[in-house]
Protein backbone atom coordinates (compact mmCIF):
# COMPACT_ATOMS: atom_id res chain seq x y z
CA UNK A 1 0.00 0.00 0.00
CA UNK A 2 3.23 2.56 0.62
CA UNK A 3 5.14 0.76 -1.15
CA UNK A 4 5.24 4.23 -3.22
CA UNK A 5 4.48 7.21 -0.88
CA UNK A 6 3.28 9.89 -2.59
CA UNK A 7 4.97 13.73 -2.45
CA UNK A 8 2.16 14.51 0.13
CA UNK A 9 2.97 11.75 2.40
CA UNK A 10 6.99 12.89 1.87
CA UNK A 11 6.51 16.77 2.41
CA UNK A 12 4.47 15.54 6.04
CA UNK A 13 7.30 13.56 6.97
CA UNK A 14 9.50 15.92 6.11
CA UNK A 15 7.36 18.71 8.21
CA UNK A 16 7.36 16.42 11.29
CA UNK A 17 11.16 15.67 11.29
CA UNK A 18 11.80 19.86 10.78
CA UNK A 19 9.55 20.64 14.11
CA UNK A 20 10.78 16.98 16.04
CA UNK A 21 14.29 18.21 15.52
CA UNK A 22 13.59 22.03 15.81
CA UNK A 23 14.95 22.67 12.56
CA UNK A 24 12.37 24.84 10.07
CA UNK A 25 14.92 24.79 7.61
CA UNK A 26 14.23 21.12 7.27
CA UNK A 27 10.02 21.60 6.00
CA UNK A 28 9.09 21.73 2.79
CA UNK A 29 9.07 25.39 1.45
CA UNK A 30 6.12 25.54 -1.34
CA UNK A 31 4.62 22.56 -0.87
CA UNK A 32 3.20 21.72 2.28
CA UNK A 33 0.53 24.22 3.80
CA UNK A 34 1.96 24.53 7.34
CA UNK A 35 3.65 28.31 8.31
CA UNK A 36 5.96 28.37 11.25
CA UNK A 37 4.39 31.02 14.37
CA UNK A 38 6.27 32.75 16.87
CA UNK A 39 6.39 31.03 20.54
CA UNK A 40 3.06 32.79 22.82
CA UNK A 41 4.24 33.82 26.65
CA UNK A 42 1.12 32.42 28.01
CA UNK A 43 0.05 33.51 31.87
CA UNK A 44 -0.19 31.01 34.23
CA UNK A 45 -3.40 29.70 34.95
CA UNK A 46 -4.91 31.05 38.49
CA UNK A 47 -5.07 28.39 41.30
CA UNK A 48 -7.88 28.13 42.90
CA UNK A 49 -6.37 29.55 46.16
CA UNK A 50 -6.04 32.89 44.34
CA UNK A 51 -8.82 35.38 46.17
CA UNK A 52 -10.95 36.43 43.03
CA UNK A 53 -10.80 40.33 42.87
CA UNK A 54 -14.18 41.31 41.33
CA UNK A 55 -16.85 41.17 44.08
CA UNK A 56 -19.54 40.65 41.60
CA UNK A 57 -17.41 36.98 40.66
CA UNK A 58 -17.11 36.29 44.41
CA UNK A 59 -20.97 36.53 44.40
CA UNK A 60 -20.92 34.15 41.52
CA UNK A 61 -18.74 31.36 43.10
CA UNK A 62 -20.64 31.63 46.32
CA UNK A 63 -23.89 31.19 44.32
CA UNK A 64 -22.31 28.38 42.44
CA UNK A 65 -21.41 26.73 45.86
CA UNK A 66 -24.22 26.82 47.34
CA UNK A 67 -26.65 25.70 44.22
CA UNK A 68 -23.75 22.55 44.23
CA UNK A 69 -24.19 21.97 47.99
CA UNK A 70 -27.71 22.15 47.83
CA UNK A 71 -28.49 19.35 45.17
CA UNK A 72 -25.96 17.53 47.25
CA UNK A 73 -23.31 17.09 44.87
CA UNK A 74 -19.13 17.51 45.41
CA UNK A 75 -17.94 19.95 42.53
CA UNK A 76 -18.75 22.46 40.77
CA UNK A 77 -17.79 24.38 37.68
CA UNK A 78 -15.77 27.55 38.64
CA UNK A 79 -17.96 30.25 36.75
CA UNK A 80 -14.62 32.40 35.69
CA UNK A 81 -12.04 29.42 34.87
CA UNK A 82 -14.16 26.40 34.35
CA UNK A 83 -12.73 24.36 36.44
CA UNK A 84 -13.82 21.79 38.63
CA UNK A 85 -13.88 23.03 42.09
CA UNK A 86 -14.61 20.84 45.43
CA UNK A 87 -17.58 22.04 47.44
CA UNK A 88 -17.41 21.58 51.41
CA UNK A 89 -19.36 18.57 50.94
CA UNK A 90 -16.57 16.65 49.59
CA UNK A 91 -14.03 17.76 52.50
CA UNK A 92 -16.88 16.67 54.84
CA UNK A 93 -17.47 13.48 53.05
CA UNK A 94 -13.61 13.34 53.58
CA UNK A 95 -13.60 13.59 56.95
CA UNK A 96 -10.72 15.96 57.65
CA UNK A 97 -8.37 19.06 56.03
CA UNK A 98 -6.49 18.14 53.03
CA UNK A 99 -3.64 20.20 53.51
CA UNK A 100 -4.37 22.04 50.05
CA UNK A 101 -5.68 24.99 50.79
CA UNK A 102 -9.24 24.27 49.10
CA UNK A 103 -11.59 27.06 48.39
CA UNK A 104 -14.53 25.21 50.40
CA UNK A 105 -12.72 24.20 53.23
CA UNK A 106 -14.94 22.99 56.33
CA UNK A 107 -11.88 22.96 58.58
CA UNK A 108 -10.70 26.40 58.03
CA UNK A 109 -7.47 25.12 56.43
CA UNK A 110 -6.29 23.26 59.93
CA UNK A 111 -3.92 21.31 57.81
CA UNK A 112 -2.01 23.99 55.22
CA UNK A 113 1.50 24.97 55.98
CA UNK A 114 1.07 28.33 58.48
CA UNK A 115 3.21 30.17 55.90
CA UNK A 116 1.01 29.29 53.01
CA UNK A 117 -2.31 29.18 55.21
CA UNK A 118 -1.03 33.41 55.80
CA UNK A 119 -1.94 34.37 51.83
CA UNK A 120 -5.15 31.88 51.48
CA UNK A 121 -8.22 33.72 51.61
CA UNK A 122 -11.14 32.50 54.17
CA UNK A 123 -12.42 29.46 52.99
CA UNK A 124 -15.85 30.23 51.28
CA UNK A 125 -18.51 27.65 52.96
CA UNK A 126 -21.85 27.58 53.61
CA UNK A 127 -25.40 26.54 55.95
CA UNK A 128 -26.28 23.01 55.04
Amino acid sequence: MFNRPGPRLVDCLEWLASVLLDRPDLAPVDTFPARWLPPQTSSPAPTSSEPPSDPALVEDIEEAHRCAVKGGQLAYIDPSTGYTVYTQLAALERGRCCGSGCRHCPYDHQQVAPERKAKLPKPITCDL
